[in-house]
This record gives structure tokens, C-alpha cells and sequence, in this order.
């Protein structure tokens, strides 16, 4: 364990002690090269044909907490697996913004 915070201290103080050699990182590009590349983009962004929005037909969905009471319910009293089942789709769900299939 002395050991690790000997390296993570060496590690976290290196930048500090021992300073950055050339000062500018080798993948960083000069400016003047990247203006062009941008005004490429630019240019073929306003020349892209203009989209309409989608228009969702469907209902707005639940919550996440709406559709794991709704999916508990569904559950028999004593089904232990139905209902982790149903509080493992509720995390993955708040985790993701979506309820599980």
C-alpha cells in the first residue's frame, strides 16, 4: 500500500517537479491549419438541404418511476423474482432515460 501512494504521489507531482517539455502538446495543430478545415464544414453545413422536425405520434412516455409501479403491480405477492426483476429495469432505467425491453 506504501507502495501505490509512492506512485500516485510521483504521478499527481511529476507535471509539477519536473515541468512540460515543448509546451505544446505533438497532437495539437497551429491554428492557421485548422481555420481551413472549418470553413470547409461551415460551408458544406449551409448548403445541406433543410430538414422538417419529426412529429412523434406516440403518447408521451411514463416515468421511470411510473412504469416500475405499474410493472410491481403486474407482480404476484410473493414473486421475489418479478419484483427484482422489476427494480433491476427501474435503475436501468433511470440510468439510461429508458425503460428496458
Amino acid at each position: 500500500m506504501i507502495c501505490v501512494s509512492v506512485m500516485l504521489a510521483l504521478l499527481q507531482a511529476w507535471p509539477v517537479i519536473f515541468g512540460h517539455r515543448g509546451g505544446i502538446a505533438p497532437t495539437a495543430a497551429p491554428p492557421l491549419a485548422v481555420a481551413p478545415r472549418v470553413t470547409m464544414a461551415v460551408a458544406k453545413a449551409s448548403t445541406a438541404p433543410k430538414m422538417m422536425p419529426a412529429v412523434a405520434s406516440a403518447p408521451t412516455p411514463k416515468t421511470c418511476y411510473q412504469q416500475y409501479r405499474a410493472k410491481f403491480g403486474q407482480c404476484a405477492a410473493g414473486d421475489r423474482v418479478c419484483h427484482i426483476k422489476t427494480a433491476d429495469q427501474w435503475d436501468l432505467c433511470e440510468a439510461t432515460g429508458m425503460w428496458p425491453q
